[in-house]
């Protein structure tokens, strides 16, 4: 079973999705079969960051919708061999990702893979809140703004609330997610 991570932010353009690069790759070179989900439809950049952009055929939405299996759209990473990318769609509303389509989705990757690493959009539009829903552990990503923190601790809240890992272990909500400082 796979461990799932959010890489998150209330806040845009702070680095979610160089740090959800990053950490997949590390990961990867570690050994650990790893794969990097881009779940800003409509507005994706993981694939440019991991320098895949021209190899993609179908994406996360192609594999919801049934247009697409999954395996036809898991972007192989030429330079480490543990490492995946599932890229958003480019052309699609965001309103693409259903609930039962990411859960399925997301129990199929949990067989094949040891993390999956969620790369979310900004905010708490449902694409973010799809992605922090599976999450077993988040990583806020934030800058030393007013504005950034203060969004990053409204990410908090829904991170304590309203994900499957909260909801399974309800009896302590401050404790359902541990925050580490880097």
């Amino acid at each position: 079973m796979a461990k799932i991570v959010v890489i998150t932010s209330g806040k845009g353009g702070v680095g979610k999705t160089t740090t959800s690069a990053s950490f997949a790759a590390g990961l990867a070179l570690r050994g650990y079969k790893t794969v990097v989900i881009d779940f800003d439809v409509g507005l994706r950049n993981l694939d440019l960051i991991m320098g895949c952009e021209n190899r993609i055929v179908y994406d996360f939405v192609d594999v919801i919708t049934g247009n697409a299996r999954l395996s036809q759209a898991l972007v192989k990473d030429k330079q480490l061999e543990n490492l995946y990318i599932l890229p958003a769609s480019q052309t699609r509303d965001k309103d693409a990702l259903t609930d039962e389509g990411v859960s399925e989705v997301m129990a199929e990757l949990s067989k094949q893979f040891d993390y999956i690493i969620c790369d979310s959009p900004a905010g708490i539009e449902r694409g973010a809140q799809l992605a922090m829903y599976h999450a077993d552990e988040a990583i806020i990503v934030t800058n030393p703004e007013i504005s950034s923190v203060r969004d990053s601790d409204r990410i908090i809240g829904i991170l304590q609330s309203q994900t499957k890992k909260s909801r399974r272990e309800p009896r302590d909500c401050s404790r359902a997610f541990d925050y580490h400082s880097l």
